[in-house]
């Protein structure tokens, strides 16, 4: 009997461990030295609390002696969690099941303990209940509506932000189909109903929609249904989320108000300039005609309201232009020719001037995609802009290079340099420090520039002169 007994110890996964009433241990199983660290004749004659960590080790013997003296015990016919001192001083969590154990010819009964290693279990649960908090945090604090569906539509879980929305409680919403809750209108429950069916069929829906706040204000929200799928590919929840972008419809809607603005300021001003071209030229035509019958100081006034006349034609003509949307015509641009081509326009006008051109560029330097005939506009102005600043001689250098996934070109002048007053409104309409300036070519300049997804910026240089640098992505 006692051989059939310690095999079937033996034979047990688990620690198995038996005392007496005094809590000496009179039989220990191998499992318990991979649990444990001691072999079992380490174990065998010692007290229990041998195992035991503070401050169970110290009010184990008192439990015993309560137990004998009074009969009662707690721990007897049930299984609870217990920390276990670990030879090496670590503690480890079991599950702990005592049983008395009545043993024929003995006077004292015996008390067998099976203990289960729970400690890689509590570190999973731990884990989990971390991950879940985590979960949680992301969950209650996004600033998205976001939900979990049954694949049937069911509301498992909803954010603040989406209760929030339409003042309800969590309580008022969970386990009822999506499509009845709140948020939904009549009108976009069907609609609704069709993107849960194709999402818990595998497919991310997504579309726009309008839901009502409690204060009855209307929101425009980017909504999605997105499948998740467990390890074996199954769809098994379906997570609703939605962004709020009133802001943004709100900012398209004026984007698209201000383009047709305009689109018919372009217009108008189209008009105007062609009905007030032929009358300035006709007066054109008719100051110089009488000019020659009147006298000198006479004269003189003309000639001022000839240039007048013109000055004003030039600017109703730099208007027009700056207001007329741009229409990019892509192409791919060498930045080599692009310098070669505007450098050959602009160069007999300069040399007439007494100003010199000099341009620089890699010829290897690659094509970019871009409107030609609008760099070759803008860096014509760039080139008039710094003719202007010079008052004669003086000199202009054009240099194109690659800067990562930029191209920069920049236009610098030998002149008197931009007044630091003006390099923050520089790019502004009608805004020039130029005599005879209209204050429309550095703003056509910008236009051009952001119509490209580019940048450009003005500043003076250390030697003297200004300096205008245009950055041009190469990926739009």
């Amino acid at each position: 009997s006692r051989s059939h007994f310690a095999s079937v110890l033996e034979g047990m996964l688990d620690p198995v461990i038996t005392i007496d009433e005094q809590g000496i241990i009179q039989d220990a199983n191998r499992s318990c030295q991979s649990a444990f660290g001691y072999a079992p004749r380490e174990l065998v004659g010692r007290n229990l609390s041998l195992l035991l960590p503070e401050p169970y080790r110290s009010e184990h013997d008192g439990y015993l002696e309560r137990y004998r003296r009074t009969g009662h015990t707690n721990i007897l016919g049930r299984t609870r969690e217990f920390p276990v001192r670990h030879r090496e001083g670590h503690e480890i969590t079991v599950e702990l099941s005592v049983s008395r154990i009545e043993v024929q010819g003995e006077e004292r009964p015996l008390f067998c303990g099976s203990f289960r290693d729970i400690s890689e279990r509590k570190r999973a649960e731990l884990a989990l209940r971390e991950s879940e908090q985590r979960f949680h945090a992301i969950f209650e604090q996004a600033y998205e509506f976001i939900g979990l569906l049954r694949p049937d539509g069911t509301l498992l879980e909803v954010n603040a932000t989406a209760l929030e929305l339409v003042g309800s409680e969590r309580e008022d919403v969970l386990g009822k189909p999506f499509w009845e809750t709140p948020w939904w209108s009549d009108r976009e429950r069907e609609r609704l109903r069709a993107a849960i069916d194709e999402a818990a069929s595998g497919t991310f829906v997504r579309y726009e929609t309008t839901h009502m706040r409690r204060d009855g204000a209307l929101v425009s929200v980017d909504f999605s249904v997105k499948p998740f799928r467990n390890d074996a590919g199954d769809i098994v929840l379906l997570l609703p989320e939605g962004r709020d972008i009133t802001d943004i419809k709100i900012a398209q809607r004026r984007e698209l108000a201000l383009s047709k603005a305009f689109a018919q300021i372009g217009e108008s001003a189209s008009l105007l300039a062609h009905e007030i071209k032929n009358p300035i030229t006709a007066v054109n035509a008719a100051l110089r005609a009488v000019a020659h019958q009147l006298g000198a100081d006479e004269q003189e006034i003309l000639a001022e309201l000839v240039e007048r006349m013109q000055k004003l034609e030039r600017l109703m003509r730099r208007t027009l232009s700056f207001a007329r949307p741009l229409d990019l015509q892509l192409s791919w641009v060498s930045p080599k020719e692009l310098l070669e081509t505007v450098a050959l326009a602009n160069r007999a006008r300069l040399r007439e001037l007494e100003i010199s051109l000099e341009w620089r560029c890699a010829p290897d330097l690659a094509p970019i995609q871009a409107d030609v005939s609008l760099l070759e506009e803008l860096l014509t102005n760039l080139i008039v802009n710094a003719t202007e600043a010079l008052h004669g001689k003086g000199s202009i250098r054009i240099t194109a290079e690659d800067r990562g996934e930029e191209l920069r070109i920049a236009v610098e002048d030998s002149g008197p340099g931009i007044a630091p007053d003006l390099l923050s409104t520089l790019f502004k309409p009608f805004v020039s420090d130029k005599e005879q300036g209209t204050g429309i070519g550095l703003a056509l300049v910008r236009k051009i520039v952001e119509a490209h997804g580019g940048t450009i910026q003005a500043s003076n240089r250390p030697e003297g002169g200004a300096r205008f640098e245009v950055r041009l992505p190469r990926c739009q």
